[in-house]
């Protein structure tokens, strides 16, 4: 663990997208589900948490090889963006306490962006067919950099965006590949337990379990 983060010094507060501002795991293990049952296929429990975090394509490339399946790529990524699109435009919820952490930091910090492994088309159909409404400074999608997480480009990106170095950006996120991009990209980072225990967030500088504890430990008012 470092040092407790200096709010004051901060410059900027970059969000995860999946599991940070919005509970949606639930929402791709259905789809991802009935993605599976459309092709006949039994998914086992452990199969979803290994596979969260990561890009779109490197999803549906393992998917495919996983399963053997003997279906084209653009195909498959077709059914399943339909899939995700429907639960999404019915079923997915703001993060708890996101909202009101939201609202608190736009007031002291001078950025606020979301920085996501998924690529802009479907992060557009996401906003569109959802009750999402979050007014960040911009968003930062794998379409925008040559890598996605976990390599570093897309807080690079981000930081470069806001013209703030690495190290004062503070990013949040769920998942141990989101912490990698952030923690290579030179940036604080806060592990928020949503999406996984504890154990597989340790490469973050801070782990919380809320994000009232986060406003707790950047002694938010």
């Amino acid at each position: 663990m470092t040092k407790r983060p200096d709010l004051g010094r901060l410059k900027a507060i970059l969000f995860d997208f999946d599991g940070v501002v919005v509970q949606s795991e639930d929402v791709y293990d259905r789809a991802t589900k009935k993605l599976g049952d459309m092709y006949g296929i039994h998914i086992p429990q452990p199969y979803y948490e290994s596979n969260r975090g990561i890009a779109e394509t490197l999803f549906y490339e393992r998917f495919k090889a996983t399963f053997e399946l003997d279906v084209d790529m653009p195909t498959l990524q077709e059914n399943g963006r339909k899939l995700l699109w429907s639960e999404f435009s019915s079923s997915v919820h703001y993060t708890p306490g996101f909202q009101q952490f939201y609202r608190k930091i736009r007031k002291q910090v001078s950025h606020v962006a979301m920085v996501t492994a998924t690529p802009r088309p479907l992060i557009d159909e996401i906003f569109k067919n959802s009750n999402i409404e979050v007014d960040f400074d911009f968003i930062v999608t794998s379409s925008d950099v040559k890598e996605t997480k976990p390599a570093p480009d897309s807080y690079l990106k981000a930081c470069e965006i806001c013209g703030v170095e690495p190290a004062q950006a503070l990013v949040i996120e769920d998942s141990p590949t989101g912490l990698r991009s952030a923690t290579a990209a030179g940036c604080q980072t806060v592990g928020i337990t949503t999406s996984c225990g504890q154990d597989s967030l340790k490469e973050a500088n801070f782990v919380v379990d809320s994000f009232g504890e986060l406003e707790e430990l950047l002694t938010i008012v």
